[in-house]
């Protein structure tokens, strides 16, 4: 695409990769684990993968921000695509993850009660995880609107200075019409007195041709009353 990023190009070739690992392990690997605990490790695995996926997605959706709006509105549904689909890989692992739990709470009252301690310890660091990629993000995403509201300034900026360029062309080109307007009058001028001209030459022809027409007929007569009237008497 002409106008895509190649930061969102890499999210998106990233997050490929990604998803399609996590569906292999969905799909394949868990299933097919030979114990419980290369089980477990595959799902904890998985879940480490999903949270980079998400974290990927969070990253294409800053980069929208800094995006033209066209090219941000033809992104867009790609990006709740990659939502939707990373939404039901957590949904397909969650059932594996449920299963073990269950399997684990099975025993004792005394281990649930310690595995629940447990969960709850895993719990607290995961929402701490998830509040320093929280703040992460937010960082990111004010990097991100800040690199917009400067590639803003410098559109801002070339848009003003283009428009005081049209202002001096727009004036280059009065000024030209005018002076074609004042040159345009001299043709004028210039054709009217080429054309008198030219009308002055034609009497002065014609009369030209008059005064020799009338010189022929003297010299003739002169010739006639000198010598052919002589000649008579």
């Amino acid at each position: 695409m002409g106008g895509e990023s190649e930061i969102f190009s890499t999210y998106e070739k990233e997050f490929a990769t990604l998803h399609d690992t996590i569906t292999a392990k969905i799909v394949s690997e868990i299933p097919s684990a030979a114990t419980a605990d290369a089980k477990k490790r595959l799902v904890n695995q998985t879940n480490r993968e999903l949270e980079e996926a998400d974290e990927i997605i969070s990253q294409m959706e800053m980069e929208l921000v800094s995006l033209p709006t066209p090219v941000r509105e033809q992104l867009a549904p790609r990006v709740k695509s990659f939502k939707n689909d990373l939404k039901k890989s957590k949904k397909d692992l969650g059932k594996y993850a449920l299963s073990d739990r269950d399997q684990l709470l099975g025993g004792s009252g005394g281990s649930g009660s310690h595995l629940v301690d447990m969960e709850g310890r895993n719990g607290n660091n995961g929402d701490r995880s998830r509040m320093l990629q929280g703040t992460e993000r937010l960082q990111e995403g004010s990097r991100k609107l800040e690199e917009a509201k400067r590639r803003a300034l410098e559109t801002e900026g070339v848009a003003i200075e283009t428009l005081g360029s049209l202002n001096q062309q727009r004036e280059q080109i009065l000024r030209t019409r005018d002076r074609l307007t004042v040159a345009d009058g001299f043709i004028t001028k210039s054709q009217g007195v080429l054309k008198g001209m030219q009308q002055t030459m034609m009497a002065n022809k014609y009369l030209t041709y008059g005064i020799i027409a009338a010189l022929m007929l003297l010299i003739i007569i002169v010739i006639y009353f000198k010598f052919i009237a002589q000649s008579s008497n």
